[in-house]
């Protein structure tokens, strides 16, 4: 079994808000459209989601209060980008890394750097659809990488 900890957002992200990186340096916050819950949980739960899909993985997602569940490995997450971008990329930057249950040693760790194009900046459901694509890669390469 494996626990997807809290992922780690840079505080640009700790927002609810959909991201725009307007010349690679100004963040635009999107003034309606915003994430159902807030990042940090959000990715957690939508990678163990995806990890469960393979069969031979039962991933949890870590949950605010509730208690851990019993498993042997952890997937760690830290955020780095997660926007689309005025050159109509969306962008997906992470390091992540997987370690025995009760260990900060990590077994395996990666930096995934995940850019789709053809976005049309404003279309925030297309935006959301190719983070939701990115975040599957992801998870695609996590569990390649476990045990």
């Amino acid at each position: 079994m494996v626990l997807v900890r809290r992922v780690e957002v840079p505080a640009y992200l700790a927002k609810t808000n959909l991201v725009t990186m307007i010349g690679g340096i100004q963040v635009q916050y999107a003034v309606t459209q915003r994430w159902a819950e807030p990042l940090d949980q959000g990715l957690s739960r939508a990678v163990a989601e995806d990890l469960s899909r393979n069969s031979r993985i039962r991933a949890y997602a870590f949950s605010a209060g509730a208690p851990s569940v019993d498993h042997r490995y952890d997937v760690w997450i830290r955020l780095e980008r997660f926007e689309g971008n005025d050159n109509g990329e969306v962008v997906l930057r992470a390091h992540w890394s997987i370690s025995e249950s009760g260990s900060s040693v990590p077994i395996t760790a990666r930096t995934v750097d995940l850019r789709r194009s053809g976005w049309k900046p404003g279309d925030y459901p297309g935006m959301v659809r190719l983070l939701s694509d990115e975040v599957m890669e992801m998870s695609r390469q996590i569990a390649a990488a476990i045990p």
